[in-house]
């Protein structure tokens, strides 16, 4: 029987002589947590994950591409807090969800929380807050809005309350504890293996919204559906337009259809923006 020759990357062996991690460990990582890297983007990856004391293998942290094409470092709240533990000055969090029947009061600048649960009728859930307490020192407070990060999908459906607090906890922890060259997961969108920052993503150039509105026009969608979508062109960000602009191109109608769209179509639209 003939032996197997395996080839390893040179790259691989010299990241793994640089990091610890072995060459086996570094190609789980490249085809995993930190796909579509460079080698030198990978690198950079490695010794942030080593300078942070986290440990990518057991996802603590992982890596994105911003919509520039810059690679930033993620980490979850389980990352931070396994950071913050890490801290001889950690002292312990402490967090709850609001909801619109409790009694809550937040002073920041004094550090002082009211907050009685409304157990019965708590009503839906506003946000969330966290405090952070370290030795030696001030606690740190955090508050976040539920409205600002829910993605109504996945966990944030089934366990809002868990999703929110996550939220604000990783908030808190990144500032009591300095930690810095790690991006909270819940500040960013994810959209076709690409990251934009929910706080600041701005809405889609006109170039972009005539195009996705022609894709529309020219998809196998019926009326109603491209009405909604049109309507929804309204208060689209980046990151949802180019989700929207892979959608569309795979329901496309014919060369031949597209020489005479539907006259009902357009006009519907243009009926919904009248009405708006």
């Amino acid at each position: 029987m003939a032996n197997e020759i395996t080839k390893v990357d040179k790259n691989d062996m010299k990241l793994s002589d640089a990091t610890g991690y072995s060459t086996e460990q570094i190609g789980v990582i490249k085809n995993t947590i930190a796909k579509g890297t460079t080698n030198v983007e990978l690198a950079l990856f490695l010794f942030t994950a080593k300078s942070v004391g986290l440990n990518p293998l057991n996802k603590e942290v992982w890596c994105y591409k911003d919509n520039r094409g810059n690679m930033l470092t993620f980490a979850g709240r389980d990352g931070f807090l396994v950071k913050a533990q890490q801290n001889p000055r950690y002292k312990g969090i402490r967090s709850s969800e609001v909801r619109e029947k409790d009694v809550f009061s937040l002073d920041i600048a004094n550090n002082e929380i009211k907050h009685q649960k409304e157990f019965k009728e708590p009503g839906k859930i506003i946000g969330a807050y966290c405090i952070a307490f370290v030795n030696g020192g001030e606690p740190t407070i955090e508050w976040v809005d539920f409205d600002t990060y829910n993605r109504n999908f996945g966990a944030w459906k089934s366990h809002p309350a868990d999703m929110i607090k996550k939220v604000a906890e990783t908030h808190a922890l990144k500032k009591a504890f300095g930690i810095s060259g790690i991006q909270s997961e819940h500040d960013w969108d994810f959209t076709q293996e690409k990251a934009y920052p929910i706080d600041t993503d701005v809405a889609p150039s006109m170039d972009t919204v005539n195009y996705i509105e022609s894709l529309i026009r020219t998809s196998t969608f019926d009326d109603e559906q491209k009405a909604t979508m049109e309507s929804e062109l309204l208060t689209i960000t980046n990151a949802k337009s180019e989700e929207m602009i892979g959608m569309l191109k795979v329901n496309q109608i014919s060369a031949s259809e597209k020489e005479n769209p539907n006259q009902g179509d357009i006009q519907t639209i243009l009926n919904l923006k009248e009405k708006e």
